[in-house]
């Protein structure tokens, strides 16, 4: 399958690009540099997917297009705007192209959870779903837990000197693995609009992910609990954020921690 991954630059984009290549697929990376071929081997395709620009040539003799851009801001306003334009303009070359699958990665609980990110993610899901039936391009959404390298993040962010203050959040954090198989799986199987969600192993709460993360790579590191309030309290103690149906992914924190560095 000749595939386009949108955000194929990113942590996520990185593994399923790589996953790819090892299930005898061959994938395309979207960027703003110029094209170029990579020294494993994967296509850097030049497109901006805020301005469309590059857009045609990327998805150009390709079957599907996932797309897994991202913002970094938890603001509504300019989440949801890019969100929407990447959707709209994604959508529109496809339709040009002639691609069969259009592919967007979400989030579990992303309609429990209150949280202006999520509700950028949410406008994001209706654009997919109302662009699909715009220009006949079929679509999958597919809702994953947080990732396991969340760990490191909040490690790296959410810190003041030896203090780190972690979202107080009970998770079920997948493995990029993982993530990247099920997404795999996916487009092997065909568009499915609302795709099984995926989600880990096992439930874990943020700060002790982060707690034990740190152990490892920043001893001197003390992790207390940031605090949560109102709605985002009630709806993380009833489990918002964990997977009601769906597959679970195998791999354990314990084993992302082991090759952590």
């Amino acid at each position: 399958m000749h595939l386009l991954i949108a955000g194929g630059t990113g942590t996520s984009g990185r593994v399923l690009a790589r996953r790819a290549v090892a299930a005898g697929h061959h994938p395309r990376v979207l960027t703003r540099r110029a094209n170029q071929r990579r020294s494993d081997g994967l296509h850097l395709m030049h497109g901006d997917l805020t301005t469309a620009a590059g857009l045609d040539e990327a998805v150009d003799g390709v079957d599907a297009v996932v797309d897994l851009s991202n913002i970094a801001t938890a603001r509504y306003q300019p989440a949801a705007a890019f969100f929407t334009t990447v959707t709209d303009h994604l959508f529109a070359a496809e339709h040009r192209a002639g691609v069969g699958h259009h592919l967007t990665l979400s989030i579990v609980g992303v309609d429990r959870f209150p949280s202006a990110y999520y509700r950028a993610k949410l406008d994001q899901e209706a654009a997919v779903t109302a662009a699909s039936a715009r220009t006949g391009v079929a679509h999958s959404i597919v809702r994953v837990t947080q990732f396991h390298d969340f760990a490191a993040l909040v490690l790296a962010r959410f810190r003041l000197r030896r203090l780190v203050l972690a979202p107080p959040l009970h998770s079920q954090p997948v493995h990029l693995e993982d993530v990247a198989d099920h997404l795999l799986a996916v487009l092997a199987g065909g568009p499915a609009g609302h795709a099984p969600e995926l989600g880990g192993p096992q439930p874990l709460y943020v700060p002790d992910m982060v707690r034990r993360y740190a152990q490892k790579v920043d001893p001197t590191a003390r992790v207390l609990p940031a605090p949560l309030l109102g709605a985002a309290r009630r709806a993380n103690n009833a489990g918002a954020l964990r997977p009601t149906t769906g597959v679970r992914g195998e791999r354990t924190f314990d084993q992302w921690l082991t090759e952590a560095h």
